[in-house]
């Protein structure tokens, strides 16, 4: 099952300070448990629980949904309990949706699914937000390994969209996803804090570009399925992932570039 953020489902209530907090934090408690419950269905291959008309489907679909409701209602999760603490403590705030997104859960919680390491990530107002939060990191690292620092916001946001709790289903976390081994290699003792993240990730990245002679493309290939592969092809594997992942960083690469860091603030400043 694929997480949605928080945010992006509670649009139409950030703005509405009249809704009752609990109310909305009841109905996407009960939205949650409807997702969940549709979901551990399609898991059972052959049974009477599985709907297989058109008829049995719509009356599936009823069921599931009062009986959401009802769990939200009497029997919550306690899901609803926090996002009614967030709402109220940050409400009528323009940080609504900010202060949504980043519930305080622990760094396992947060899956980061719905961001595509196979295709391309799309440029964004939002993404160049999220990584534009990071750039004195970013400017630091950039200065003292000599990278680009364009190259290093690719990187992040084809890697991990700007979420610095980002963990995928291999086990990299972070901005930059290093895993355990590259993280102590590079001397990163919090991967969930962006300074350090960004300072290994781009320390390692320096490292395969000093392999590979400056060859971005072949350096960007090393970072995402390891030197090993690379060497192993003598040259970009025949991944489909790695292929695309090399393409839209260096895509990326030159949409930051193309954008203007006064006009960046003055997008983050209007958010």
């Amino acid at each position: 099952m694929h997480l949605t953020p928080i945010s992006s489902l509670l649009p139409r209530y950030t703005h509405a300070p009249t809704t009752d907090p609990r109310a909305v934090a009841q109905e996407f408690e009960s939205l949650f448990i409807s997702m969940v419950m549709r979901s551990m269905r399609k898991t059972v291959p052959n049974s009477s629980l599985v709907p297989r008309s058109l008829g049995e489907k719509i009356y599936t679909d009823m069921l599931d949904t009062e009986y959401s409701g009802m769990i939200s209602r009497h029997e919550s999760l306690g899901l609803a309990d926090l996002i009614q603490n967030e709402l109220e403590q940050h409400r009528s705030t323009p940080e609504n949706l900010n202060s949504l997104q980043q519930l305080k859960n622990p760094a396992w919680m947060i899956d980061n699914r719905m961001v595509s390491r196979h295709a391309g990530v799309r440029f964004s107002r939002s993404l160049r937000s999220r990584i534009a939060a990071w750039n004195n990191h970013i400017k630091s690292a950039a200065q003292k390994f000599d990278i680009d620092p364009h190259l290093i916001r690719a990187v992040i946001a084809q890697e991990s969209a700007g979420n610095p709790h980002a963990v995928s289903h291999a086990g990299a976390k972070g901005l930059m996803q290093l895993i355990d081994s590259t993280a102590a290699e590079m001397r990163v003792n919090n991967v969930f804090d962006p300074h350090q993240n960004i300072q290994g990730g781009s320390r390692y990245l320096q490292r395969m570009l000093r392999k590979y002679k400056g060859d971005v493309r072949l350096a960007l290939a090393a970072y995402n399925a390891g030197p090993a592969a690379v060497d192993r092809y003598k040259g970009i594997p025949p991944y489909r992932e790695t292929q695309n992942y090399v393409e839209s960083v260096l895509r990326l690469r030159q949409d930051f570039a193309s954008v203007t860091e006064s006009r960046v603030q003055q997008e983050v400043a209007h958010e």
